[in-house]
């Protein structure tokens, strides 16, 4: 059994964009997942739109979302062109570049 290839900039999969400490740099929806995920789906675009009335307020939030509830989302380093592989690695990433204050 061989593993999918990711297409990180195409449209046939799911996945976010990392890059400069946060979660903005690029994504993918496809139909399906947003009609079997509308709510994270919806709240994301929310965030990428830097919409006021929004459930993620910062990429910690969005990350922790994904791995509490297994939306089937890949994580993509947009700056090395790799896949992140864990929750952990993500969450390391964010705290060294990001800008937002978690105080």
């Amino acid at each position: 059994m061989t593993k999918k290839q990711i297409d990180y900039y195409g449209d046939t999969d799911n996945y976010i964009h990392l890059k400069w400490g946060d979660c903005v740099k690029a994504y993918n929806f496809t139909d399906d997942f947003t009609e079997k995920y509308p709510l994270f789906a919806s709240e994301y675009r929310k965030y990428w739109e830097g919409g006021i009335h929004r459930q993620f307020k910062n990429p910690f939030q969005i990350v922790n979302y994904v791995y509490e509830n297994n939306i089937p989302i890949h994580f993509y380093y947009n700056f090395t062109d790799m896949p992140a592989k864990s929750q952990k690695e993500i969450i390391k990433y964010l705290l060294e570049n990001s800008k937002i204050s978690l105080s």
